[in-house]
């Protein structure tokens, strides 16, 4: 039965209104848009405390002011501006015991309804310790304090990620048996020397690909021992790419996945990639991810209010086998776009392909990226810079290694659950909250982010945009003469070799 037929909805704005929100991870890539959506379109909400550290030198007053005033809250300036202070920054380390809070902030949290724990190290290759502390550690301080602290809580969101138990290759939305008991590898983690519990992964994990699956794997466990004590939700974001809708277009702020990969071919310095080209990545835009865990937090605290024993609710949030992108194709679409609006800072000519051939990819890899790469670095040295591309190109393929199990591999995701949190949305929700799809992402998603990324992520002004054109233009004419020159060289080359075999 529709939501709107219901006596007793509770809308989602009226669940948020006057409610105090605490989210950690607030300063990432989705607690940013997290953030601005609450503030958006839930303008009665109370405070939202987000947890931070001083980073850089900088005070968390600091930080929370960088924070709001980046681009992607430029619409929330106009609408509403006065919202941004609704936002309040409480010192904390996620990898501390009571997540290395004071005790008057902790009591300051008492009145918090919701929470959201997003933080996380998504590093792939961390030591086990870290991994450890970052991803389980974190969840279940951030539970005990809760349980203790906030006695008006309604709904706890923890994300996950949609890879946390990789080896099952059709995901569906409920809990896997755990690999290992979280509380031993609690207990274990300050008793151990990083190297032992390194050296110990493989055994722990069941050969699990990374650190981070396999801690994200257990911080669900941690979920699953808490789900009668808090009001607990799990949402699993597959590959969270940029926004497509909300509150602007292709908005970004990091290099990761799919968007590092069209920035460095785009800058000319990725030219091949060791994956089968026909593989396809699943991506979701940060926006949807957004508004789903809002959801989650929503229905957990409304229509799924009676803390029990029933599983734990799981949303998948991913999209369709048919709607995820193929890599030859977002590669050769992406190689379009650049060539229609290059980046001013382009060392070379966007280009290049992935093969699935390891031999070749070396060849190719050798040749066309660490060659050029090293020969540059003698030129930069020479005019009395700092060489830079050859520590580049070892950064570039030392992620494209700890990425390879991902994407020489895929996945399909069970979406029922989450796709029914827009089914049980009234009409006024559904428009606020709800989320459109195109039936592939490879087009007008893909093209649209283009300008976005470059504007916001690359800090290229749209005044660059002719000079870049020329300038790939002058590339394009150094390669095709390099071209020219190399193939001249090989045939003066074979016509020397066959005509001094003749004599």
């Amino acid at each position: 039965m529709a939501a709107q037929s219901e006596i007793n909805y509770e809308s989602v704005t009226d669940f948020y209104t006057n409610s105090d929100v605490f989210i950690t991870g607030g300063t990432g890539f989705v607690g940013k848009v997290l953030i601005e959506k609450l503030l958006r379109s839930c303008p009665d909400i109370g405070r939202i405390f987000v947890l931070m550290r001083g980073k850089r030198g900088k005070s968390i007053e600091a930080r929370v002011d960088e924070l709001v005033s980046c681009h992607l809250f430029d619409r929330l300036r106009k609408e509403n501006g006065s919202a941004l202070g609704k936002v309040v920054p409480v010192f904390g380390d996620i990898t501390q015991p009571r997540l290395g809070m004071y005790t008057e902030d902790i009591e300051r949290l008492s009145g918090v309804t919701v929470a959201f724990h997003l933080a996380a190290s998504v590093r792939f290759d961390d030591p086990l310790q870290d991994a450890i502390k970052n991803n389980i550690c974190s969840t279940y301080e951030l539970f005990e304090m809760l349980k203790s602290t906030a006695t008006a809580l309604r709904a706890v969101v923890h994300v996950s990620t949609a890879y946390s138990n990789p080896e099952n290759q059709y995901v569906e939305e409920k809990l896997y048996p755990p690999k290992y008991d979280w509380r031993t590898l609690v207990q274990a983690v300050d008793r151990y020397e990083p190297q032992t519990l390194d050296a110990l992964m493989k055994k722990l994990s069941q050969n699990s690909p990374n650190t981070y699956t396999y801690t994200k794997g257990l911080a669900e466990q941690v979920c699953n021992d808490y789900r009668s004590e808090i009001p607990l939700a799990i949402v699993r974001p597959s590959v969270v790419l940029f926004t497509i809708q909300e509150p602007m277009v292709g908005w970004v702020d990091n290099f990761n996945g799919p968007t590092g990969m069209m920035v460095s071919a785009g800058l000319g310095i990725t030219r091949t990639a060791y994956l089968p080209p026909k593989n396809r990545i699943n991506g979701i835009p940060v926006d949807v991810v957004a508004k789903t865990i809002i959801l989650a937090a929503w229905k957990r605290g409304t229509i799924d209010q009676q803390i029990s024993t029933s599983p734990l609710p799981v949303y998948n949030s991913a999209v369709t086998y048919e709607q995820s992108m193929e890599y030859k194709e977002m590669l050769d679409r992406g190689k379009e776009y650049l060539y229609e609006v290059p980046f001013s800072r382009m060392l070379w000519v966007p280009g290049g392909a992935p093969t699935d051939w390891l031999i070749i990819y070396y060849l190719k890899l050798f040749l066309t990226m660490v060659l050029p790469a090293f020969l540059l670095d003698l030129v930069i040295k020479a005019a009395g810079q700092k060489p830079f591309l050859m520590k580049l190109q070892s950064k570039i393929h030392g992620s494209e290694v700890v990425l390879r199990y991902f994407v020489r591999n895929e996945w399909e995701f069970d979406t029922k659950q989450t796709n029914n949190l827009i089914d049980i949305l009234d009409a006024k929700d559904r428009k606020t909250f709800g989320w459109y799809m195109p039936k592939s992402l490879t087009g007008t998603y893909l093209e649209s982010a283009y300008i976005p990324i470059r504007r916001y992520l690359m800090k290229d002004s749209d005044e660059t945009i002719p000079y870049a054109k020329r300038k790939l233009a002058r590339l394009i004419l150094a390669e095709r003469i390099i071209q020219l020159i190399v193939c001249g060289l090989m045939v003066v080359g074979i016509w020397r070799t066959a005509y001094s075999g003749s004599l």
